[in-house]
């Protein structure tokens, strides 16, 4: 998702500068694959005087028609596609508003997409993740690997909000589930149809917990392995008293699915006093 700013002398019409946006973003769209409803741009006026620049340095003779465009995109493009890109863009430039090749110069930085929020306070790396998820989903089994990413995210959706058809597609069949054997519904659990089971529901339900709660605290990605760190409410039955505790699941990948979790808990919490609150 490239982000676009363009900076020129203040004085041009509004016809110019509608021409000026049109022509970057259709030089995206075309040279470096940007969809056309990704279009954010702010456009900066500058007074006589605060457009400091050489006339021939490296390029020119530079006029009074002078435009900066700075791109920061999230995905490295490659030289190639770069070079197509500023050629296409200062031939769209030149055609309207009518600004010679001379006259356009280009910044690109590249950011990574967890520097990005486009709204909701959303991380980047979530929404492209999301995005690319539900393409999946339209397109029953035309996926074989996931990134860590879209893992990553699909765990988190499992435990924040109990959404477990995001990752139905990511479990290899032969995936394995450990729990401790100290918990009421500890053990080992085989296959992808019992891990969805697994998590359809409240672990243990009734029997254990009035209320269990999630909330992920962080997803660590160490390459073969999604460390998943949650902080949980929850009432257990045992006590019939509001409890917070601390655990962490353990996801192994291979091939681009989960092949593995585990469980890493303090099974104690089941059956522990809650702490007074009077001390």
């Amino acid at each position: 998702m490239p982000f676009v700013d363009i900076s020129l002398a203040r004085g041009k019409s509004p016809d110019y500068l509608e021409a000026l946006s049109r022509a970057v973003h259709d030089a995206l769209v075309a040279e470096l694959g940007m969809k056309p409803d990704d279009d954010f741009q702010l456009i900066h006026q500058h007074e006589p005087g605060e457009m400091i620049f050489p006339r021939d340095f490296r390029g020119g003779p530079r006029s009074a028609d002078w435009v900066v465009v700075r791109i920061t995109d999230g995905l490295e493009r490659g030289a190639q596609a770069k070079r197509r890109f500023y050629r296409t863009l200062v031939g769209l430039l030149q055609q309207a508003p009518g600004i010679e090749p001379q006259d356009v110069f280009v910044m690109m930085s590249l950011t990574t997409p967890d520097d990005f929020s486009f709204a909701d306070g959303v991380i980047g790396t979530d929404t492209a993740a999301s995005e690319s998820l539900a393409a999946a989903a339209a397109n029953a089994g035309s996926r074989r690997k996931y990134t860590n990413a879209e893992i990553s995210y699909g765990v988190a959706e499992l435990f924040e909000h109990h959404d477990h058809a995001l990752i139905e597609p990511m479990l290899r069949d032969d995936v394995v589930l450990k729990l401790p054997t100290t918990l009421p519904y500890g053990g080992e659990i085989r296959g992808s149809g019992a891990f969805t089971d697994f998590f359809k529901a409240t672990p243990g339900g009734g029997k254990v917990w009035e209320s269990l709660e999630s909330h992920v605290d962080q997803v660590i990605d160490a390459g073969n392995y999604l460390a998943v760190q949650l902080t949980n409410t929850a009432v257990p039955k045992a006590t019939g008293k509001e409890i917070v505790f601390h655990n962490l699941w353990l996801f192994g990948l291979t091939t681009g699915r989960i092949s593995s979790a585990q469980l890493y808990a303090d099974t104690a919490v089941l059956t522990r006093p809650a702490p007074d609150p009077g001390h």
